[in-house]
């Protein structure tokens, strides 16, 4: 056969896209599955549909492997022992035979075990393998990667022939077109990354494809048009930002299409019922879904939180994946994701307040998710919409928040709905919460005529109320001398007055309180207040003499007639005249005070004498009250 080497520029050579996420998530992690350690190769039986998992760095005391057995309809979980540690499975529906391609961790040692799909009973092994593994199920012939190529004829299951691996290296993965006689094998190289192209029959190279990525794991050929799919990692390695997934020409071998895809491709799995192609990528966490007409990125799949392995597209509709590790204090675990978009979920709808008054605003409070995986850079889709409704009535708001205030939106009594919508774009759910607008405690205020009133005074409140909810009130009047309660009033009347003059109503220095409340009928509001000291009254007096007709020898005698609200004591200042000229000025509690007319110089027939007094409480002087007398001839 004549050995071709494919230039690296070919005129057919597509241009490169670019990783574009969708606009909306898709895909949930629907079950989960404990397995053994490191998850790496699936294979399904889709007679009975169970799930196959190679544990590749699971290994027992005695250096044999494990091939856990899913069964996904039930949930059950068993395994098989492999003779060493199983990194890739195959299942082969019509000979019901499962192969495994094993090795010991170094591997300085490999085998292909075979199996009977339907008891799991061990039926050969085979000292050959290790990696990658095809089958051409008509010829009858099994295809075995390793540091050598081995062909084993499946009916004898004898090696027929091998192949020696690269120059220090391997045939990591295999890949078959009985058509055409092509095998596909890659290397893993990163120096000198190429697809080497044989022919099946007698495995003599027929190309190799060089390459910017090195390729692996991720490598399969389409079925119905036989085209070469395969995914290549960044030599410059993490992140891996150049890698890459191409689509070839099965008989130039020209790439046809390449696509962005970052990260490190750990396998591909192709979905013809969904029109998809899925590269799971272990560096970046995700998986890649490429449309499988155009091989544009249609969605990525973020939000894994795991190593995913090489995928499997299972007839009931998911991909599976390992949660691949190889530390064992990591779960290792088999996970089927759901590919359909879902509707967002809306977990809660709350009010708050939660308990709304007129003029209130009210604030829809929602707890709404996207349950399919996010696309990394990608924030979650979920839009949410929002219609409020009065009665069962719609009023025509739409924002997240309703405003009672505004007229029609919402009064005592009334019940306020929301309906709040949330969609993805494509997808939406629908969820509604309601809440009866309760009733609005009036407001009140207080105020005094005066603020500074004397004893004996009435002084008026006057009660200023307002209500929310427009009901007629009512109001309670508390009148406090000192703290301590002396009259209360109730009613519709928004004044009541409060007589100082009562025994008992306060006194000058008294602190005078009037506090009111406002009642719509159901709900009392908050006390106002109102405050006035008492301030002191002036005492008020009057004066009369003893006789208004003295004689020079009579004792005339004033007597004062003092007065105080307050009932302070009094004290009298008495002032004696003659003919306007002060002859005495006397200071004294007495409400009497004397001038004696027979002391010389104190008054002569026809003279006029005169007693003014002032009366005071210590802060206050009254006015000054005043009487005369004309001192006559004649007898006393």
């Amino acid at each position: 056969m004549r050995r071709l080497t494919v230039p690296v520029c070919i005129t057919l050579v597509l241009a490169l896209a670019v990783a574009i996420p969708g606009p909306a998530r898709a895909a949930t992690i629907r079950a989960k599955w404990p397995v053994l350690r490191a998850p790496l190769g699936l294979a399904t039986d889709p007679a009975t549909g169970k799930v196959y998992v190679s544990n590749s760095e699971t290994v027992a005391p005695d250096g044999t492997g494990r091939v856990s057995v899913v069964d996904p309809a039930t949930g059950l979980v068993a395994s098989i022992t492999t003779t060493l540690s199983a990194n890739f499975v195959l299942a082969d529906q019509s000979t019901r035979r499962l192969y495994t391609s094993n090795s010991t961790h170094s591997g300085d040692k490999v085998s292909l075990d075979v199996f009977d799909l339907d008891t799991g009973a061990m039926l050969a092994s085979l000292a050959v393998g290790g990696i990658g593994l095809a089958l051409d199920s008509a010829a009858g012939r099994l295809y075995v990667g390793g540091r050598s190529l081995a062909v084993v004829d499946t009916s004898t299951l004898t090696v027929v022939a091998t192949k020696p691996g690269p120059l220090n290296g391997a045939w990591f993965d295999v890949a078959v077109d009985p058509g055409r006689h092509h095998l596909y094998l890659t290397t893993a190289d990163e120096t000198r990354p190429v697809l080497v192209v044989a022919d099946d029959r007698d495995l003599s190279t027929l190309a190799e494809v060089p390459f910017a990525t090195a390729l692996r794991f991720a490598l399969a050929v389409d079925p119905t048009d036989q085209r070469i799919y395969i995914a290549g990692s960044d030599p410059k390695g993490p992140p891996f930002p150049g890698s890459a997934f191409y689509v070839l020409d099965p008989d130039t071998f020209a790439t046809l299409h390449a696509t962005s895809v970052p990260g490190f491709p750990m396998g591909l799995a192709l979905a013809p019922a969904r029109h998809r192609i899925y590269v799971t990528d272990g560096s970046g966490w995700r998986v890649y879904a490429l449309d499988d007409t155009t091989f544009d990125v249609a969605e990525t799949i973020g939000g894994l939180n795991f190593e995913p392995g090489p995928p499997l597209f299972h007839a009931d509709g998911r991909l599976y994946m390992g949660n691949y590790n190889t530390l064992a204090t990591f779960d290792s675990t088999l996970v089927a994701l759901d590919l359909a978009n879902h509707a967002p979920v809306i977990a809660s709808v709350a009010f708050s307040p939660s308990t709304p008054r007129t003029n209130d605003i009210v604030q829809a409070i929602v707890a709404a998710y996207d349950p399919d995986l996010p696309s990394p850079g990608q924030p979650d889709p979920t839009v949410l919409t929002y219609q409020w409704s009065r009665n069962g009535v719609p009023i025509g708001a739409t924002g997240s928040s309703l405003d009672l205030s505004v007229a029609g939106n919402g009064d005592r009594g009334d019940t306020i709905s929301v309906t709040v919508t949330a969609s993805d774009g494509q997808l939406s759910s629908t969820a509604s919460a309601s809440v009866v607008v309760a009733d609005s405690a009036p407001t009140v205020s207080v105020t005094l005529e005066m603020n500074a009133p004397a004893t004996n005074l009435v002084v008026t409140a006057t009660a200023v109320g307002a209500d929310a909810d427009g009901d007629v009130l009512t109001y309670s009047f508390t009148w406090k001398i000192n703290g301590l309660v002396r009259k209360t009033a109730s009613g519709p009347n928004t004044s009541d007055s409060f007589d100082l003059g009562v025994a008992g109503n306060g006194d000058h220095g008294d602190t005078l309180v009037v506090e009111v409340t406002a009642s719509d009928g159901t709900l009392v509001s908050g006390a106002a207040s109102a405050s006035a000291t008492i301030v002191n009254s002036a005492p008020t007096v009057g004066v009369s003499l003893n006789t208004t007709k003295p004689t020079t020898r009579t004792v005339l005698v004033a007597t004062a007639a003092g007065q105080d609200l307050d009932r302070d004591p009094l004290t009298f200042t008495y002032t004696w005249r003659l003919n306007g000229v002060v002859r005495r000025t006397t200071t004294t509690s007495a409400t009497t005070d004397s001038y004696d007319l027979s002391v010389k110089g104190n008054g002569s027939n026809e003279d006029v004498i005169t007693v003014s007094v002032i009366a005071s409480d210590g802060t206050l002087a009254s006015g000054p009250a005043s009487a005369s007398a004309t001192v006559t001839p004649g007898k006393s």
